[in-house]
């Protein structure tokens, strides 16, 4: 049987190998980040070409050459400090800000849905209709008895750094509380699921959320350099790709304004809208790289569709205009495929020195029980 000792072993070498990887992960994300400063100016003045060229030349024409210098002019400025915030440390600290940002709408989430119990609990309060002899009552909450519940202190609310809402609880409809005593309990001592929920609810909500096993660590990006284990490294590097991509929509947005600005073109999506184009969450009509076009729909009087078209800057465009990037890309991705394979030996063996470790203290704790408590 492999021992604890083992394990950490090699546990350990997972460390001794990032540490010798890891600068040459860094420099690959450097020179990325590098050729992507170089050519984002030409890109985002490529895209607004077309944009002024195919869909808005006579907006364009119509711009008296003073406007159409103090445009481009601005174009240049925005590019330039978008391009001093293109880093390796810039969009690792814009990445722990996202990651923070979603933390905190998480935990908004689940105090919304306390809050939703405790208000189905005091809806609910009294004494419920007599039904006659025989029928049937079917309840549409939680398959728990929350008066029941063992109270749990001891348990504390952690929010995911990396959630989605499509494993958020929804609203709640029907009452969580099943309402029915212990056989044989009087009344009076059994607890009422409301009280129960304004003494310990913050517990109990805990125990719905409860994180997985090594969720909790620390964020890799509290820490100067790249994370050293396998698992916080993989989500280092998601957060950096989000944040990167993050800072290229911002930019795309301040370049849809300083268009509006100008006179260019007629309207501007919101940057939820570019966030959701990103996201794969609209179906996109065709276009030219790193431009959005859209049908907006509109109230029957107004027309009912609008068609829009806007810059978004996508590193899959980006990529695919500039061949260096693309091959700056795939270096980088080599290493992230490796680091994905030592993250999954690395929850194995973190999982088997659980056990281990569990196995360790239960056979440490048997003779410390006293005789009349030990197993037969």
């Amino acid at each position: 049987m492999t021992s604890l000792q083992d394990v950490r072993q090699q546990l350990d070498r997972f460390g001794e190998q990032l540490q010798g990887t890891n600068p040459e992960l860094y420099r690959d994300l450097a020179l990325y980040l590098q050729v992507l400063r170089d050519g984002l100016l030409n890109s985002v003045q490529q895209a607004c070409f077309h944009l002024a060229t195919r869909f808005y030349p006579d907006r364009y024409c119509g711009l008296e050459a003073e406007q159409r210098q103090s445009l481009h002019a601005e174009l240049q400025e925005l590019v330039r400090r978008a391009s001093s915030l293109l880093t390796v440390e810039q969009v690792a600290q814009l990445a722990g800000q996202g990651a923070r940002e979603r933390q905190l709408r998480r935990r908004q989430r689940q105090q919304e849905w306390l809050a939703q119990l405790r208000k189905v609990s005091e809806e609910e309060d009294g004494s419920p209709p007599s039904e006659p002899d025989g029928s049937i009552h079917l309840q549409g909450g939680l398959p728990i008895s929350l008066p029941h519940w063992p109270v749990m202190p001891s348990l504390h609310l952690e929010s995911a750094g990396e959630g989605h809402a499509d494993g958020e609880p929804g609203p709640i409809r029907e009452s969580p509380f099943s309402g029915d005593a212990p056989i044989g309990a009087d009344p009076a001592e059994t607890p009422q699921a409301d009280s129960l929920l304004d003494e310990n609810g913050d517990s109990l909500l805990d125990a719905f959320f409860e994180e997985a096993p090594g969720s909790t660590l620390p964020p890799p990006w509290n820490a100067a350099g790249l994370p050293r284990d396998p698992v916080g490294l993989l989500v280092w590097l998601d957060g950096f790709e989000q944040a990167l991509a993050r800072r290229l929509r911002n930019l795309s947005h301040a370049t849809n304004v300083e268009l509006l600005r100008a006179g260019l073109c007629p309207s501007l999506l919101p940057l939820s809208l570019l966030q959701a184009a990103l996201e794969g969450q609209l179906e996109p009509l065709p276009a030219p790289a790193n431009l959005l076009r859209l049908q907006v729909p509109l109230a029957p009087e107004a027309g009912g569709q609008l068609e829009s078209v806007a810059v978004l800057l996508r590193l899959a465009d980006l990529e695919l205009e500039q061949p260096r990037l693309r091959t700056c890309r795939s270096r980088w991705q080599r290493h992230r495929q490796e680091v994905r394979r030592m993250a999954e030996q690395h929850r194995r063996l973190q999982r088997r020195l659980q056990m281990l470790e569990a196995e360790r203290l239960w056979h440490q704790d048997i003779p410390s029980l006293p005789l009349s408590d030990t197993p037969p």
